[in-house]
C-alpha cells in the first residue's frame, strides 16, 4: 500500500499491475470532453480513445514509453466496483493503446496506484487539479476552465471556495469562468480561439466600450469567427490600442468597426498614421495627465510647503518643455 495526498488528506492506494484493456477512460476527461461531449450525449470509450490516440502530446508520449520500456509514474486509477477508471493518466493509456495494438503482448500491462471507491468527486476534482491546474499545468488553459466550468456548475460553490481547494488564486478562477462563459454563450467553444477572448475579456480599454455599446460584443466574435483577426495579439495590439484612444478620430474609428464598416486592421493603421500612437505622444500625454490631476497638484502643494525641492524641479521641467516646444 502506498499513500497519495489529495489536497490536505492522505488516500491509501494499492499498487498493482493491471490489464490496460480492463482500464477506462475518466468520461470527465478535459482533453476531450469539450469535443465529444459538444452534442451533449456522454461520450463513449472508443470516442474518448480515436480522439486521445489522434493527438501529438500522445504520439508524443506512446515513443517516450516505447523508449523507456514502461511508465516511470503508475497511472491513478479508481477501482469502482467491477471497473477501474483512470482518474489521472488518461494520455499515457491512450499512448499504451497505441502501442498495443503492435505488440499486445509487450503492452498489455500498466503500472496503477488503485484508489477505493470511497472517495469523493470533491477529492477527484482536487486530485486533478493539483496535477494539471497547479502542478505541471499540461492542460490548456481552455480545457482547465472547461473543467472548472463544470465543476462550479455541478458544486454550486463560490469562486473562493473553488480556487482554495485546488489552490489557485480567486481572480485566475474567475478570469477563466469569465472567457468560458463568454465563448458559451455566443456559440464558440473552439480551444484554439480561447486566448482571443481572453485578451478582449481583459482589455480594460475594450471593457469601457462593451459597458457602453453592447454591439461590441456580437461584432468582436463575428470577427474572430470569420478569422478577419488574424492571431490573438492583434486583439490587445490593434483593437486595444484604438479603443484606448481618447479622442474624436479614435472613438469614430472604434464605432465604425463596431457596425462593421471598417476592419479593425484598416482602423488601428488609421489611428496609427494619426502619430497617436507612438511611445512619445502616449509618454507626454500621460505626463500631462498626472500633472493636472487634481488630487496630484495639492500634493504638489501640500509638499512643497516643506522643501524647496519641488520648486525647483518644477522650473527645471518648465525650462525643459519650453526648450522643447521652439525646437518643434
Amino acid at each position: 500500500m502506498s499513500k497519495i495526498t489529495i489536497g490536505k488528506k492522505e488516500f491509501e492506494a494499492e499498487e498493482k499491475i493491471l490489464d490496460q484493456n480492463e482500464l477506462l477512460f475518466y468520461e470527465e476527461n478535459p482533453r476531450i470532453y469539450s469535443i465529444i461531449n459538444s452534442d451533449g450525449n456522454m461520450p463513449s470509450q472508443e470516442g474518448i480513445e480515436d480522439i486521445l490516440t489522434t493527438m501529438d502530446h500522445v504520439k508524443q508520449l506512446k515513443i517516450s514509453i516505447e523508449q523507456n520500456g514502461g511508465i516511470i509514474d503508475p497511472l491513478i486509477v479508481l477501482k469502482k466496483k467491477d471497473s477501474y477508471i483512470v482518474l489521472e493518466g488518461n494520455s499515457r493509456l491512450a499512448a499504451y493503446r497505441i502501442l498495443a495494438k503492435k505488440n499486445p503482448s509487450r503492452w498489455k500491462e500498466v503500472k496503477c496506484s488503485v484508489l477505493s471507491e470511497d472517495i469523493t468527486d470533491d477529492d477527484i476534482f482536487t486530485l486533478l487539479g493539483q496535477y494539471h491546474l497547479i502542478g505541471r499545468r499540461d492542460w490548456s488553459k481552455f480545457e482547465q476552465a472547461a473543467y472548472l466550468f463544470r465543476k462550479k456548475n455541478s458544486s454550486k460553490l463560490d469562486n473562493d471556495i473553488l480556487a482554495q481547494s485546488i489552490g489557485l488564486p480567486t481572480p485566475t478562477i474567475e478570469q477563466y469562468l469569465r472567457v468560458y462563459n463568454f465563448m458559451r454563450d455566443h456559440d464558440d467553444l473552439r480551444p484554439d480561439k480561447w486566448s482571443y477572448y481572453d485578451e478582449y475579456l481583459k482589455n480594460r480599454g475594450i471593457k469601457k466600450y462593451r459597458d457602453t455599446s453592447p454591439k461590441i460584443d456580437e461584432a468582436f466574435v463575428s470577427k474572430v469567427k470569420t478569422g478577419e483577426i488574424k492571431q490573438a495579439v492583434d486583439v490587445r495590439n490593434q483593437l486595444g490600442t484604438l479603443a484606448k484612444g481618447t479622442d474624436k478620430t479614435a472613438k469614430r474609428l472604434m464605432q465604425e468597426v463596431i457596425d462593421g464598416k471598417i476592419s479593425i486592421e484598416d482602423a488601428h493603421d488609421r489611428f496609427e498614421s494619426t502619430g497617436k500612437t507612438g511611445g512619445a505622444y502616449i509618454k507626454v500625454k500621460k505626463f500631462r495627465e498626472t500633472f493636472v490631476d487634481d488630487d496630484f497638484q495639492k500634493k504638489i502643494k501640500a509638499e512643497a510647503t516643506t522643501t524647496k525641492d519641488i520648486a525647483f524641479e518644477l522650473k527645471k521641467i518648465q525650462r525643459a518643455v519650453e526648450k522643447l516646444l521652439k525646437d518643434i
